[in-house]
């Protein structure tokens, strides 16, 4: 969904400005016009925003990297990555280099799944963290959380289903995927003046990748991320909210489909949040509640791409 400027100056973490200054002098976009003649920026122009923001605030000069394709971008911004990263859970940049460059370079979404699902079936961490991590440098955050994890996830529950899965089978992909959500961004840092979301389960609730990976997109988009973890108090959630003035508020509901308990618990929720602060709740149990609160002002996101429509339909009202 294409977005103005001022928008567009929010989620990237550029001055207007500056955005059309690059635009005009160093051709870094070229913007989609409306019959009024206002700029319209789709998700690949602040996708290359963000890039260009964190190369030149590493010190590159911009006319030397304007013109660059988004995947050069992407390229040169991991780079800065391995350079700058710190550790964390004790994997860091080094690690990464290393474990990127001992996969060979595949095509397509699809090998990545294939791969991974066979690196699960042979309890190899270690090959599986390599994949996720080539598949972030060749399809970018985003790609890797929409084209790869997603339906990696997918396949493995339809595994498990048809008992072709062991349990320790999941327990090693959530581990290795939440290693992943937990690493540095090329791009990511976060704007001064950022919509603020906050993202939880609440009780009851204890499977939290959900969570994560909802707040691993809503980062990519420039949110700033309060993340509050599983089994919360919906009391807890609202007061974390009201004192961090949130936009908004994401829940992950998945094991309890249709429990009069959790019913209550997200109507009570959105009673306690302020007006102003909209409350989304996905995961695939999510669409249960949603025929029975019905009524309720609460958006329902069944996919991580409608999770990004409706936060920037939340951000763009201001």
């Amino acid at each position: 969904m294409p977005i103005p400027i001022q928008m567009a100056s929010q989620l990237s973490g550029l001055n207007p400005h500056v955005i059309r200054i690059w635009e005009r002098r160093y051709n870094a976009l070229n913007p989609s016009r409306t019959c009024t003649n206002r700029r319209m920026y789709c998700e690949e122009a602040i996708e290359r925003l963000k890039l260009l923001r964190e190369l030149t605030e590493a010190g590159h000069r911009i006319g030397n990297v304007a013109r660059l394709g988004t995947e050069d971008l992407r390229r040169l911004v991991d780079q800065q990555l391995t350079r700058t990263a710190a550790p964390v859970a004790g994997f860091t940049a080094t690690h990464a280099i290393s474990f990127v460059e001992a996969v060979p370079c595949l095509e397509k979404p699809q090998d990545f799944i294939q791969c991974a699902l066979e690196a699960c079936g042979a309890y190899d961490t270690d090959r599986l963290r390599r994949l996720l991590l080539r598949a972030r440098q060749q399809l970018g955050q985003r790609g890797m959380l929409h084209q790869v994890i997603c339906p990696l996830l997918e396949h493995m529950k339809q595994a498990a289903e048809a008992g072709g899965l062991r349990p320790a089978h999941e327990c090693i992909a959530t581990s290795v995927i939440r290693e992943m959500l937990m690493l540095p961004v090329p791009g990511s840092q976060t704007a001064p003046n950022a919509p603020e979301l906050m993202v939880a389960t609440p009780c009851g609730e204890l499977q939290e990748i959900g969570a994560m990976m909802a707040a691993a997109s809503a980062r990519d988009l420039g949110w700033r991320i309060t993340y509050l973890g599983p089994n919360l108090p919906v009391e807890e959630i609202a007061a974390c909210a009201q004192a961090r003035r949130a936009r908004a508020v994401a829940l992950s509901v998945v094991y309890l489909e249709k429990c009069p308990v959790i019913e209550e618990k997200l109507l009570r929720l959105r009673r306690l949040l302020p007006e102003s602060t909209a409350m989304i709740v996905g995961g695939k149990a999510a669409s249960g509640y949603e025929q029975l609160l019905a009524g309720a002002p609460i958006h329902w996101a069944h996919s991580l791409c409608e999770l990004d429509q409706i936060l920037l339909q939340v951000a763009s009202r201001g």
